[in-house]
């Protein structure tokens, strides 16, 4: 039987400010969001925005999906955060209508989920999350915030390297500096 180990965030101010948070219902959604987005691109080392900016994968199945995914990574010889967060993203809307739209926010959906999930267990019974069932909700309000948000940032006309960073960027940009 195997064990998970749950990697925290590092011991910053960033993180600091975003943890607070996750205890105190006095501090808003959008701001924990900012916060967030805020320390998780300033981090030494597994900036997440660079990360998910990295080349996506298109498929028109979860099998083709499968299949890029396992050559990407053979060809890469590596295995990232980034790709993990792209492989759950684009399984997640294989059955939506306007896949890109949805595979955009979905990238953030689940950085976000990546990003809170890493701490909010240590906060449960801490004033906003007294149990587990309220973290859950948490996570899925901050998530929501931050889908909500990347569907205002235009979608780029194509999707290829360049235009998937620059939309990352600007997002990233706009999750930083939002205004509650």
């Amino acid at each position: 039987m195997g064990t998970s180990i749950n990697q925290s965030s590092p011991h910053t101010l960033g993180w600091s400010a975003a943890q607070a948070g996750y205890s105190n219902d006095k501090i808003p959604i959008p701001r924990v969001a900012t916060e967030v987005w805020r320390a998780a691109v300033n981090q030494e080392i597994g900036n997440v925005a660079q990360l998910i900016a990295q080349p996506i994968v298109e498929a028109k199945s979860a099998a083709d999906l499968s299949h890029a995914t396992a050559r990407l990574l053979s060809q890469s010889k590596q295995s990232s955060l980034g790709t993990e967060i792209a492989r759950r993203a684009a399984i997640q809307c294989l059955s939506f209508p306007a896949r890109a739209d949805a595979y955009a926010e979905r990238v953030f959906a689940e950085a976000t989920a990546y990003l809170v999930s890493r701490d909010l267990p240590g906060f449960v019974g801490l004033g906003r999350t007294q149990t587990v069932g309220d973290s859950m909700e948490f996570r899925s309000a901050v998530m929501n915030h931050v889908v909500n948000l990347a569907r205002t940032v235009e979608q780029p006309k194509t999707f290829d390297s360049k235009s998937w960073a620059t939309h990352v960027r600007n997002v990233v940009k706009r999750l930083r500096s939002q205004d509650e």
